[in-house]
């Protein structure tokens, strides 16, 4: 697991990446600042399953997806990929 504090605006995020996120990133090597900045500053925010929040973010021709838990000001990533281009 690892944590970071990122100010976005007037509000201080605890991001923790859960075990799962930090391994499946070994392979898909996304950089941390995009999955920051996809939860901080996501262009689309839709519900998922189990209380979870699909967070999306256009990165060139990539869309970064990164599917979070949040508990008050703590942000827990639980995994992140990117899509193909949407439509």
């Amino acid at each position: 697991m690892a944590i970071l504090g990122v100010w976005s605006g007037r509000d201080l995020f605890m991001i923790v990446f859960s075990d799962h996120a930090i391994d499946q990133n070994k392979k898909r090597k996304i950089s941390e600042s995009r999955i920051v900045r996809t939860v901080t500053d996501p262009d689309d925010v839709e519900p998922s399953s189990r209380g979870r929040v699909m967070r999306r973010k256009r990165f060139g021709e990539k869309i970064l997806e990164v599917i979070t838990v949040t508990e008050g000001s703590r942000v827990t990533v639980i995994t992140q990929y990117y899509l193909g281009a949407l439509p």
